[in-house]
């Protein structure tokens, strides 16, 4: 599974969205499961991050709940144990990484190669610059998110990037990515 040019970030619920893939970031254990069936009902593709989901907790339970109740098509999270987890399950998994300086992104890259991670969301979105330049291969899909809201900065980061996550809705919109 790869993801490719924007994906729409959702911290509430959005009537419309033109992207194929969504990723909602905020919910609840009560309201997960209608929140994924809306966005599939128009045909998208749907991840979660696990970490954002009031009374969920960690592990292989919560990843079988997101999955098999909800419906969900992936998780994402911070947590490396958690996207073990969902591997070990065949379920997609995005694991986010934040770049907060430089030892934290060469630790991240160590990381991210030792256990042959699959898809990588870097944020803050320009750090991919960085994170890209300090790379010994990519074997990942890699998406830039956090801070994107300018569609000249989304084309840049596009160059280097697979896909770019973004709450801008006026980048969803954005044409030839």
């Amino acid at each position: 599974m790869t993801f490719k040019g924007i994906i729409a970030a959702l911290w509430k619920r959005v009537e419309e969205v033109p992207t194929d893939d969504v990723f909602l970031l905020k919910g609840n254990i009560e309201t997960v499961s209608d929140e994924v069936r809306f966005y599939k009902e128009m045909g998208k593709r749907v991840f979660v991050d696990m970490d954002f989901v009031e009374g969920l907790g960690d592990g292989e339970y919560a990843i079988r709940f997101l999955k098999n109740r909800a419906d969900v098509d992936g998780i994402i999270t911070v947590k490396l144990k958690n996207y073990l987890a969902a591997r070990k399950l065949s379920i997609p998994a995005i694991l986010r990484f934040f770049a907060l300086d430089s030892r934290a992104v060469e630790k991240g890259i160590s990381q991210i190669e030792s256990n042959n991670v699959e898809i990588v969301e870097v944020l803050p979105g320009i750090a991919v610059f960085k994170f890209v330049k300090r790379l010994k291969r990519r074997n990942f899909n890699l998406i830039a998110a956090g801070l994107i809201d300018e569609e000249d900065e989304a084309k840049e980061l596009l160059k280097v990037a697979d896909a770019i996550s973004t709450s801008s809705e006026s980048l969803w919109y954005m044409r030839g990515v």
